[in-house]
């Protein structure tokens, strides 16, 4: 699965258990789902970094 699937997955996930806490943000439930969200985004650009670190050695 891709990264960016997962991402999508997880913030849709995020958003239902936000909506079930009475968009309660500062819910545990809620901010364990935003936090492993936020880890999903940074792997991804520290992917995309990677990339664009490698295209300007060339």
């Amino acid at each position: 699965m891709s990264l960016a699937v997962e991402i999508e997955q997880k913030r849709s996930i995020m958003v239902e258990v936000a909506k079930q806490k009475n968009f309660n943000l500062s819910h545990p439930d809620v901010l364990r789902a935003s936090q492993e969200l936020d880890r999903l985004i940074e792997k991804q650009m520290k992917q995309i970094r990677k990339g664009n670190e490698q295209t300007e050695s060339r």
